[in-house]
Formats: C-alpha cells, sequence, structure tokens
C-alpha cells in the first residue's frame, strides 16, 4: 500500500462515524492566498491604460466582492466547526486525505514575486538600435515606467540617451518600482511618486503589494506604486528634474554628525554641509566626471558631475585626495574627494551644488542632504 493509501486509511479508521469533507483554517488560507492572487492579476491587467473612474469603479468592486466571499467563507467555516465539534471530526481533513501530510507551501504554489507586489517584471537588454520609445511601446508601458523602473542604470533617470549592453527592468503595467526610505509613510510615498487621487491610489497600493495594518514600511522594503512617476508636478513652470532619484552627498558613515553650516540663499548658490574631522564625500547619482582637480575660482579642489539632461552636481574644498579624475564613469554612492577646507573656506566642509540647464537650483526638494 504506498504512502498516500496509508494516510487515506489512517483518516478513515479516525472517522468511521462519516466521511464528510471539512475545510481547516489551512485550507481556508490557501484558497484565500488563491483568490488574493487571481485578485491581483485581474486588477494588474484593469489598470492598463484605464481612467480615473473606471480605477475607482474596480476598487469598490473588488472590495465589496472581497467582503462577500469573506463573510461567506466565515459563515461556511462556523457551520463546519460546529458540526465537526458534535460528530467528533479531525478539522484538518479535506474530503480524504490530510493536506498538512502533503508537503509543499503556498510560495511554492503560487510562484510570486511579494518584492514587487506581485507584479510582474521582465528583464531586457538593450541592442545598438533601441530607443526608450521603441522599448517601452514593445511592452505597452510608458518610457517614463521604464525610465524609472532603472534609475541605477547610466543616465536613464535623467535622459532618454541608451548603451547597448544594459540589463532594463521592465514593469507590467505602468507605475514606479518604489525603494523605501526609512521613515517613509504610505502618504510620503503617495507625495513623492506623484500619485493622482491620493485616497484610491492608498488602498491600490496596499493591494497590490499586500500591505496589512499599521502599514509600517522599512527601509530598503521595496514597493510597486501603480500610475506613480517621480517627475516634479507642483504646477507650471517647474524644473524638470526628478525626485527620490539622489542620495545624500555624505551618506558615507564616515560622514556621521555632519551639520548644515549654510543652505541655500540669493548670494549663496548651494549648501555648506560641515563636519570638523572631514569625511568621505560620494556622488549623488550616476554620472560622468567633467572635471576633477583644483579651481581658480575659489572651489579648491573639487568635482564635478555631468548626470545628463542638464543636470549637473558639483562639490567643492576638498583636502585633495580625489578618488577620480576626468572623464571617469561613476556610480551613486562612488567616492569623489575627501572633505577639506581648501580655497575661500572657514573650515572643513563641503560646498555642494545642484545645477539643471547652467542654473543653480536649490537641491531641497530633490537632494536628501539634510541629517536624519
Amino acid at each position: 500500500m504506498d504512502n498516500k493509501n496509508l494516510r487515506i486509511g489512517r483518516v478513515v479508521e479516525r472517522n468511521k462515524t462519516s466521511r464528510k469533507e471539512k475545510i481547516s483554517m489551512k485550507e481556508l488560507e490557501i484558497i484565500s492566498e488563491i483568490f488574493t492572487q487571481l485578485k491581483l492579476k485581474v486588477l494588474s491587467r484593469m489598470f492598463w491604460g484605464r481612467g480615473k473612474f473606471y480605477r475607482n469603479f474596480t476598487h469598490l468592486f473588488i472590495l465589496i466582492t472581497t467582503l462577500a466571499i469573506g463573510l461567506s467563507g466565515l459563515v461556511y467555516k462556523i457551520t463546519s466547526n460546529v458540526n465537526a465539534t458534535s460528530e467528533g471530526f479531525s478539522a484538518n481533513v479535506l474530503g480524504q486525505s490530510d493536506v498538512l501530510d502533503q508537503g509543499g507551501s503556498i510560495e511554492t504554489v503560487l510562484l510570486t514575486d511579494p518584492s514587487i507586489g506581485g507584479i510582474k517584471t521582465y528583464k531586457y537588454t538593450v541592442n545598438q538600435d533601441d530607443t526608450l520609445q521603441d522599448i517601452a511601446a514593445k511592452y505597452g508601458i510608458t518610457e517614463d515606467t521604464v525610465r524609472w523602473a532603472n534609475l541605477r542604470v547610466g543616465s536613464l533617470a535623467f535622459s532618454d540617451k541608451l548603451e547597448p549592453g544594459w540589463e532594463l527592468t521592465i514593469p507590467e503595467i505602468n507605475g514606479v518600482i518604489y525603494n523605501v526610505k526609512k521613515g517613509d509613510t504610505i502618504d510620503s510615498i503617495i507625495a513623492d511618486a506623484s500619485v493622482e487621487n491620493s485616497e484610491a491610489n492608498r488602498f491600490t497600493i496596499v493591494e497590490f503589494n499586500r500591505l496589512t495594518p499599521p502599514y509600517e514600511l522599512q527601509g530598503g522594503q521595496t514597493l510597486f506604486i501603480p500610475d506613480g512617476n517621480l517627475k516634479d508636478t507642483r504646477g507650471e513652470g517647474t524644473i524638470d528634474i526628478p525626485k527620490n532619484v539622489f542620495i545624500n552627498p555624505l551618506y558615507d558613515p564616515s560622514c556621521d554628525g555632519y551639520i548644515i553650516s549654510r543652505g541655500f540663499l540669493s548670494y549663496h548658490n548651494g549648501v555648506d554641509m560641515a563636519l570638523g574631522r572631514g569625511c568621505v564625500i560620494s556622488a549623488v547619482a550616476n554620472g560622468v566626471v567633467t572635471y576633477a582637480g583644483w579651481g581658480s575660482g575659489g572651489q579648491g579642489y573639487y568635482v564635478r558631475l555631468d548626470h545628463g539632461g542638464g543636470i549637473e552636481t558639483e562639490y567643492f574644498h576638498g583636502n585633495g585626495t580625489l578618488y577620480v579624475k576626468k572623464g571617469d564613469t561613476v556610480l551613486q554612492g562612488d567616492p569623489l574627494m575627501f572633505m577639506g577646507t581648501t580655497g575661500f573656506s572657514t573650515g572643513t566642509h563641503v560646498h555642494f551644488i545642484l545645477w539643471k540647464d547652467k542654473i543653480a537650483i536649490n537641491p531641497y526638494d530633490y537632494v536628501p542632504y539634510e541629517p536624519r
């Protein structure tokens, strides 16, 4: 007799008075999980190219359906438990086999990636003649969706320039793959990702990413934000610099304890970040080094990076220890130089400047330079 028949025999022996099928909490969890996955799949397909009214209607429909199924399942479970208790049956029996003895798990059955809310992604290697527009059209998504999913690939965060060999991550629907920062909340992410109709999309973010109350997020967690983007959309004439892309130029652990000694002012085109002992200054984003050395205009030793799309950053007053040279390609977080007090400087600090089309911009809304 094989193992399956042995298990059936044991169940029959324990339940001689009846062979009625009883659904356990484990089986209900499996059914619920399968329904959740089907719901997410349907929801993701419905989101493709639909308007806000359609999405809100879809949210309401799915919510009502979920409640109805949940209540019916609860009633059935209560009824089953009452019957099982009165008849002395085991609560872990489905038909004539013990589910708990069958091996496997819900993860191995459903094969989803919870790190991005169950949204399917594809990998695409850039070819010689590819354009951002062509790649987006191939997958039926927007160019910005491709861009925001690949913030750490070359200068794609700031321009349309592609290079053969780049491996891109392609989400199946429009939105942002968002890396959670320490202190982020769902509401702050909605603001960062320029999501319209925040109430409806709060529900969507929770649903897609399978978040549970009290919705506390962890730094480094990855979420998918449907219909989000990282453009600055605060009215007409705003500067085309994406949000949530840059890192702190003093993010290196050696910079712990720095202070902001002067901010961006009409007569001060950058931010001064000071630390008496000095520390490693890092690239705020991917870029190409266009200058590394001594500056003749009071900069002291300094580095300038071109990030593409008319966006540049500069770092002044290094101590003379440079980790890069002109022409180098750097990645976000790479060390550029060591903080000093050379040039027109009255203390050990870095003077950080953000440029857009040769105009100095207040980095406050774009670069997280303040200590947390």
